[in-house]
């Protein structure tokens, strides 16, 4: 099950894009996880400095 970022809390800094092993992280505000292509290794959440992303 992929991960998911939460709009509210997203503040496009692509700390989350620059983690992920399998760039499924896509820019934009919020940035978007690309379900197909998370690996759930949960990189993104860890990083991630406003606590925006979560396991879907």
């Amino acid at each position: 099950m992929a991960y998911k970022i939460s709009p509210d809390k997203c503040i496009a800094c692509g700390s989350c894009a620059a983690e992920c092993p399998a760039s499924a992280i896509k820019p934009g505000t919020p940035y978007r996880i690309e379900p197909e292509e998370c690996l759930d290794c949960g990189s993104c959440e860890t990083t991630c400095p406003e606590g925006a992303i979560s396991p879907g």
